[in-house]
Formats: C-alpha cells, sequence, structure tokens
C-alpha cells in the first residue's frame, strides 16, 4: 500500500514536471514571436531625457529660450561651441561678434570682391533671464553657416553644421524607429513612407538616423533607398536680401527711438495707413567705420507680422568731428558700408534710413561723395534708401551741409524734418512746427528734390516752455519735449482742459499758458488738428508721404487723421 502510493506520488510529480517544462517551452516560443511587438509598444523615452540639444549629431544638455521662433542659447555656450569671439557689452546688451569676411557669403561676385579679407564685427542684441546671457542663434544661421531648429516635439533644438556633409535616404514603407537593434529594442516613433531620413552611421543590418522632426533611433537597412550623399550648399549659405514690395503712395512712415532696450510691440495692433517702421538702431561708432548696432530679431519678428517694412536708422553719433575723419577715410566707410549690408541681410529689413547730422559745411561734398556709394551698394541688393534733411537755410552744419540737389538722385526718398523750427535751446519760446514754417520748408526743397521724393517729416511731440524773470528784467527761457498725451496731461494738472485752449490761425496749433511758482508756462500743442493741417500738405504738393518723429509720443487718434490725409 505503501509502495503504490510511492508510485503514485511520482507519477505526479513527473506530470507537474512535464507541464511545467511544456509550459516553459510555450512562453518562450511566444515571447520569441510576440514579445517583441508587445514591448515596443510600451512607451519609450528618448535616447537620454537629460539632453535637449543636439549640436553637430552630439548631444548636449543646455538651457535655451524661444522667442518669436528665434531660439536663443547661453552666450558662454555660444562661445565655445560656435565662435570664440564674442564680447559682452552693455547699454545696450548685446554681444559684439568678430566674423571672418570670408565666411560671409553673398552671391553676388561683385559684393563678394567689396567685402575683401580680414575682420567685421557685428552686435547682437542678447536676451537677459536670472542673470543668464542669451543668444538669438537661429537668427545668426545665415553668419555662421548653421541651421538652427527647434522641435516642439520632443522639445529639442536641433543644430547643423551646413558644410558637413552627410547622407539621407527615403522611407519605402512606414517603419518604426526603434531605440535598438535587437528584438527587445522598443519602438520610438514611426516614420512615413517618402520621408527624408538622415543617416548618422552605418551598422551591419541597421542604419542610425535622425527623422525630419529630430527623433533619433535605429531603422533597418532595408527600410531606406535612394541613399545618397549631400554636399554642402552655397546658396543655403549665402547672405540673402529681402526684395521690397511697392510702397501706396502717399504712404506713412514712423520712426521709432529704441535706446537701451526695445519698445514691446507683441500686443500692437496694425496701424492703418502706416506702411514703413524706422528704428534708430545703427550709429556710427568711430571714425574707423566701426558701427554700434542695436537691432533686435524679435522687434524685427513682430513688425513684419503686421506688414511693416523696417528701413533702419543709422546716425554719425551727430559728431562732427568724428564724422570729418571717416568721411576723410574710403577704408573706413568701406567697414561701415559691409556691416550694414550684413545686418541688413541678417534682419530682412527692406531699406536704410541715412540719418547723418551735425556735419561740417567744409565736408559737404564729402558727405554727398559717401551717400553716393552707400546708396549704390545697398541699391544694388535691392534696398530702399531714404535720408533725412533739415529745411533749406538754417546754419551751415545742420542745413547747409546737405547738397540736396545732388543728393536726390542718388536716393529713394528725401525725409524733411519739418520741426524745431523753435528748437530746444532756443532763446525764445515758440512753436517746434507751425503751419507757415512747414509750408515754406517744403516749398523751398522742392526747389531742389522732386516732390515724388519727398517725405513730409511730422512732430509727434511738442515743448513745454518755461521762462524764468530776472531781476533785472531779462528772461531765461528753456524747454523740454513732451508727447501729446504727456502735454495735454500736465496741462489738467493746471487746470487747463480742452476747451481752454486757444486756436492760433497763425501757427495752425492750439495755445496754452500758465503760471506757476512764479514762472511762466507756455506750449504750442501738437493735436489731431494741427497734424491734419501740416498732412494737407502732401495732397497739395503732391508728397510722397510722412513720417513721423516718433512713435509712442503720438496719440493713437493721429492715426485716423493722417490715414485720412493720404
Amino acid at each position: 500500500m505503501e509502495k503504490r502510493k510511492t508510485i503514485e506520488e511520482k507519477k505526479k510529480n513527473r506530470l507537474i514536471k512535464w507541464i511545467l517544462g511544456m509550459a516553459f517551452i510555450a512562453s518562450t516560443i511566444l515571447f520569441y514571436f510576440f514579445g517583441p511587438y508587445f514591448f515596443s509598444n510600451i512607451p519609450g523615452g528618448e535616447e537620454e531625457p537629460k539632453f535637449n540639444l543636439i549640436f553637430d549629431n552630439h548631444w548636449h544638455r543646455v538651457d535655451f529660450l524661444l522667442e518669436e521662433n528665434i531660439v536663443f542659447l547661453p552666450v558662454e555656450w555660444v562661445k565655445e561651441h560656435i565662435v570664440e569671439e564674442i564680447e559682452v557689452l552693455q547699454n545696450p546688451l548685446r554681444a559684439r561678434v568678430s566674423l571672418e569676411k570670408e565666411e560671409i557669403v553673398f552671391q553676388e561676385e561683385n559684393l563678394k570682391e567689396f567685402m575683401g579679407s580680414g575682420k567685421l564685427a557685428i552686435d547682437v542684441s542678447l536676451l537677459e533671464k536670472e542673470g543668464e546671457k542669451y543668444f538669438p542663434l537661429s537668427g545668426m544661421d545665415a553668419v555662421f553657416h548653421t541651421n538652427t531648429i527647434y522641435y516642439p516635439e520632443p522639445d529639442r533644438v536641433m543644430i547643423d553644421l551646413l558644410k558637413t556633409p552627410y547622407y539621407q535616404g527615403i522611407v519605402v514603407e512606414e517603419e518604426n524607429l526603434r531605440d535598438g537593434t535587437d528584438l527587445w529594442s522598443r519602438r520610438k516613433t514611426v516614420v512615413k513612407k517618402g520621408e527624408e531620413i538622415r543617416i548618422l552611421e552605418t551598422m551591419e543590418e541597421h542604419y542610425y538616423v535622425r527623422t525630419e522632426k529630430g527623433h533619433i533611433g535605429f531603422l533597418p537597412k532595408n527600410s531606406l533607398i535612394e541613399i545618397r550623399k549631400q554636399l554642402p550648399n552655397d546658396e543655403e549659405m549665402a547672405m540673402a536680401f529681402v526684395e521690397p514690395e511697392p510702397l501706396d503712395k502717399p504712404f506713412g512712415m514712423v520712426w521709432e527711438y529704441v535706446g537701451n532696450s526695445h519698445p514691446d510691440r507683441s500686443l500692437d495692433e496694425k496701424i492703418p495707413g502706416l506702411s514703413v517702421i524706422s528704428p534708430t538702431w545703427f550709429d556710427l561708432e568711430n571714425e574707423k567705420g566701426d558701427v554700434t548696432g542695436k537691432a533686435q530679431f524679435r522687434y524685427a519678428s513682430y513688425m513684419r507680422k503686421r506688414g511693416y517694412q523696417i528701413w533702419g536708422l543709422v546716425t554719425n553719433s551727430f559728431d562732427p568731428d568724428m564724422t570729418e575723419a571717416f568721411l576723410m577715410n574710403r577704408e573706413a566707410q568701406d567697414r561701415f558700408i559691409q556691416q550694414l549690408l550684413v545686418y541688413s541681410s541678417l534682419y530682412k529689413m527692406e531699406g536704410i534710413n541715412i540719418d547723418f547730422e551735425n556735419i561740417h559745411y567744409r565736408n559737404q561734398q564729402q558727405f554727398t561723395d559717401f551717400v553716393q556709394r552707400l546708396s549704390e551698394k545697398l541699391r544694388e541688393q535691392g534696398l530702399v534708401v531714404s535720408i533725412d534733411v533739415t529745411i533749406p537755410g538754417g546754419s551751415l552744419n545742420w542745413s547747409q551741409v546737405y547738397d540736396r540737389e545732388q543728393i536726390a538722385p542718388l536716393v529713394d526718398y528725401v525725409c524733411v524734418m519739418t520741426y524745431d523750427e523753435h528748437w530746444g535751446s532756443s532763446p525764445v519760446a515758440g512753436s517746434v512746427a507751425s503751419i507757415g514754417w512747414v509750408e515754406n520748408g517744403i516749398k523751398n526743397t522742392l526747389k531742389e528734390v522732386p516732390a515724388e521724393k519727398v517725405v513730409l517729416g511730422l512732430p509727434f511731440y511738442t515743448r513745454l516752455w518755461e521762462e524764468t524773470k530776472n531781476q533785472d528784467g531779462t528772461i531765461d527761457v528753456s524747454s523740454r519735449a513732451l508727447g501729446m498725451e504727456y502735454a495735454k496731461s500736465i496741462l489738467e494738472e493746471h487746470h487747463i482742459y480742452e476747451e481752454d485752449w486757444k486756436w492760433l490761425e497763425e501757427t495752425g496749433q492750439f495755445y496754452a499758458e500758465y503760471e506757476s511758482e512764479g514762472n511762466r508756462y507756455r506750449i504750442w500743442l501738437e493735436e489731431e488738428r494741427s497734424i491734419a493741417k501740416k498732412a494737407a500738405l502732401i495732397e497739395k504738393y503732391g508728397l510722397a508721404g510722412f513720417a513721423g518723429w516718433r512713435k509712442g509720443f503720438e496719440t493713437s487718434s493721429i492715426w485716423g487723421v493722417l490715414k485720412e490725409a493720404i
């Protein structure tokens, strides 16, 4: 009995072992055939979640910013990996980048010859966040010969060197991109039929690849066809210029003052009747022809989205001695022009506005010659060239230095600054731009410049004059410039409201005054009615349009008046 029990126990154990063995074999077979499919569909991470940037097919972990689709990277990272010669400057915050002229590629042979060799410095506005300074790398792709792209999914920046050859293939049929080459590798994403794939590395049976959306992984070799080597493309590395759209005539333009920071225009609506924005972006820095640049990619993007043309303004810093030395140095002028050509391309500007003022009268011909040289190079690239001048007459340095008759054929537009009839340090109080003074200035300009090139400058500001009476009976006069809204608010603070303003027919302006602490304050206002009277000169004399100084000084109602005038 005991023996039979032992035999049955052994049979039972053998049966259990057999069942377990068969289960193991079956599970192994099932896992072999179906396991990869099951596990490949479990969501997997990218190669290394800690990496968020690929530069020249190498992984990096870098904090970056994205503004207006512009990729900003830390200055120190850019300095280490892209270009060594970067100097961070303040007021405004910018990076001065030293470039080899031979590396700046233009499609036109004449420009290649003009650029020559040596170094060229370009200023680039930076962003600062939590103490870190960020460089707009994607905006500078054209001069660094890089291609910087941000991929929202998988939240990654990809930077390729355009001078580096690579291999590329096309996907035959829809295929899984995997994180490995064995059976247990997981699916990362699906590549579509016809998608172009960059090959990073060739293996025995697989390619290590990168997709168009920045995913990296492995594909079987038989999944790609038309494998070809991509060589550097000169056209991709060439500087490009924007071809300006023809402006409706007459057109509206406004100057935008840019100091140490840019005005935030991200929420601004398109202004009817306004076609051109001219930001004060560039200044002659020294007699060698270096340019201080304040241009900003974000600002340029805001303006383009709203359909404006951008005519970057460039000054001589209103320094007559420095300007004289500059005008006597042809090499310095070439350097200056080269920088403006690079800036025009980088920021996709349609034009340049020349605002050289306070020049020694003895340099009149040298200045005219310089305008010709600058205009020739800019216009060869299709850029619109405009120049700012005062009305004829007045001082040698500020007015008579402009040979308007010679300059007019060299440029597309002449912007007449018909304001500061009574300038800031005037010994007597008076209007900034009375209607008679403005009209006479335009009539005299038209003796030397064709009407279709003349742009009427309009003041969006006024001056508050303070008159202080001295014991000897003399009067000291001082003033400060005010925007339209601010001027109105100051009057209201002294209980002078619009119904209290006095209209002066002879100046075409409202006038108001008040006394405070024994001093007399006087103001000739600029507002809708005064601006309308001046703007009517556009139609009367067949002018090209208007240009307002400056954006931010006006009230919103002014734009409706100007739209009516053109």
